[in-house]
């Protein structure tokens, strides 16, 4: 069947000199094939004639060895061009889907999901794959091989080639009945995978919660009933595949014996039709159908392929692009700092995080962002190191708009330590150097110094050459933050932002970080984001957030004599702490 897919075919850039290949060296293969099977037809039809066959055994025995060995040599520069394939089109399709991934903002990222870009990558590349090494070469052998053997047979039996030839083109239409219901089961089927696949990263994440809360068996049974959905559509579909395979096969089978039939009715017609052709005849006739089998069988293959790309053009028709013109009119109010005026924001699919903020970061001066969880702090930080773009409203840099700047320029400003700092595999200089690759090692211990990490560093055997295990695992979480914290100074942005940086750490390490960045208020501008109201006090302007609005703003000490959130924030949390002391 012909299954054409605008995705796979786009991504099939760069490997068409790969798939004409192996299609024109099973050609080469049949051609050898062809031959060997008329050699060994004609020397076997000699043997009613013994004299005969003994004088020309040697040249028959010489011919099928080499028919043979350049059949045998097409296979074998198949499999490699297959192999070869395979690899280069796994290599560059991961490598297309993880760069459009890293190209997305993060409302795009929390739009596709973490299992969604797992499955796209791995699961759906390994079932795409084959559609370049097996499909695609197989579509145009199977153009090429009937003809050949058309013009072959036609020269023993115009009637048996005419045969073949009919029964070729009715087989991919006849399969192609099969289509609209294996693509129905295909469909599920990637749904059943993604939803197990989901399910099981989300148990294995939470492992330890399900364990202290005895969970563990009946998330073991959800997964177990929904790895059986899984297993009742790859049934469906082995089903159907056996019902469609029985159906061709008896189709060809029927074919071959009717051509045979025709050849014995020649065999004792007025002119008799040599043996040595009906030999000929069927050898090639199984043959014949040898290309239309091997695009059948890689029709399967390519259905679950056109499926899985269903959810890679997913991601792939995403729009990555971001509002960038040079051109745009700066800060009519010249503010010399962050400036967001009239902001507005939502992510897909729900209501908006904010509306309508107006704050400013005057330089060199720290601002701290407090409110209740979900009043849209985040969402805020996410604008200012523009992860994303307000749906309405402006913001501005030292004067010029943000649109105005790529957030490559954006990102040379403001540097980010999150809630939960990303450290990858590998050493402490290698998740430092990702700040800054040309940064000396002079210049990466200034930063752990000014982090509160160098004592640490230096108790280490290999120092900076310390594997931080998988992300970060070798590292306490008050050690991780200071890393982020390290990795943020490198970068040398005047701009930093700490969003709830010390949400997850102990006591101790705690007090480190806030004593590290009282140190960095002194030579840096500082965005705080913090649930802790007594490490903000000392800001130079507090904005509180509420339901996605500015509902209150200034000092801690005017704030706190306004009757608002604030205060009452401040005041539940020192009930808190006097409860827990």
């Amino acid at each position: 069947m012909l299954l054409l897919n605008k995705t796979l075919l786009k991504l099939a850039r760069g490997l068409w000199s790969d798939i004409l290949a192996i299609a024109a060296v099973s050609f080469l293969a049949l051609v050898g094939s062809t031959a060997l099977s008329e050699i060994v037809a004609g020397f076997l039809g000699s043997l009613f004639a013994p004299a005969d066959a003994l004088s020309g055994a040697g040249d028959a025995f010489r011919a099928a060895l080499l028919a043979a060995a350049a059949t045998f040599a097409a296979q074998l520069l198949k499999g490699l061009l297959e192999y070869r394939t395979a690899a280069r089109a796994r290599t560059r399709m991961r490598q297309t889907i993880f760069s459009k991934v890293m190209a997305l903002d993060a409302g795009g990222i929390e739009q596709i999901g973490p299992t969604a870009a797992i499955t796209a990558s791995v699961d759906a590349v390994e079932q795409m794959q084959s559609y370049y090494s097996i499909y695609l070469p197989s579509l145009f052998y199977s153009i090429a091989a009937p003809v050949y053997l058309f013009f072959r047979l036609k020269r023993i039996s115009l009637p048996v080639a005419v045969l073949m030839l009919v029964v070729s083109l009715v087989l991919l239409p006849a399969n192609n009945l099969f289509r609209r219901k294996i693509e129905q089961i295909r469909r599920r089927y990637w749904r059943a995978l993604e939803d197990m696949t989901g399910y099981y990263l989300d148990s294995l994440r939470g492992l330890t919660t399900l364990k202290l809360f005895d969970r563990d068996r009946e998330h073991s049974r959800v997964l177990g009933e929904k790895a059986d959905i899984l297993n009742r559509n790859i049934n469906a579909f082995m089903k159907i595949n056996f019902t469609s395979f029985l159906s061709t096969e008896a189709l060809i089978y029927a074919s071959i014996c009717t051509a045979l039939a025709l050849c014995s009715a020649r065999l004792h017609a007025a002119e008799a039709m040599p043996i040595a052709q009906a030999l000929s005849v069927l050898m090639l006739s199984y043959s014949y159908f040898a290309a239309i089998r091997q695009l059948m069988s890689a029709s399967h293959g390519a259905l679950t392929a056109i499926s899985a790309a269903g959810k890679v053009e997913e991601i792939l028709d995403m729009d990555t692009s971001r509002p960038y013109d040079p051109g745009l009119p700066g800060d009519p109010a010249h503010f010399d700092g962050i400036h967001m005026a009239g902001v507005s924001y939502g992510y897909a699919g729900r209501a908006r995080a904010i509306s309508d903020i107006s704050l400013d970061i005057p330089r060199g001066k720290t601002v701290a962002l407090v409110g209740l969880s979900g009043c849209g702090k985040s969402t805020v930080a996410s604008l200012l190191m523009r992860f994303c773009d307000p749906a309405s409203g402006r913001l501005y840099l030292e004067g010029r708009d943000y649109q105005s700047l790529s957030p490559e320029e954006v990102r040379r400003h403001i540097a980010l330590v999150p809630q939960q700092v990303g450290l990858f595999s590998g050493t402490i200089r290698d998740n430092l150097l990702l700040a800054r690759p040309d940064a000396t090692d002079a210049a990466l211990l200034d930063a752990l110094s000014e982090a509160g990490l160098l004592d640490f560093v230096r108790t280490l055997p290999d120092g900076l050459d310390a594997q931080v295990g998988n992300a970060g695992a070798a590292l306490s979480g008050g050690q991780r933050q200071k890393m982020g914290i390290a990795r943020a100074l490198l970068s040398e942005a005047p701009y930093l932002i700490f969003d709830e940086a010390t949400s997850s750490v102990d006591p101790q390490s705690e007090q480190e970080i806030w004593q590290t960045i009282a140190r960095l208020s002194h030579s840096r501008t500082l965005v705080l984001i913090s649930h802790r109201m007594s490490t903000i006090r000392h800001a130079d302007c507090i904005y509180v957030l509420e339901k996605g609005a500015v509902a209150q703003r200034g000092s801690h000490e005017q704030l706190m004599a306004e009757d608002g959130l604030y205060r009452e924030l401040v005041t539940r949390q020192q009930a808190m702490e006097e409860v827990s002391a």
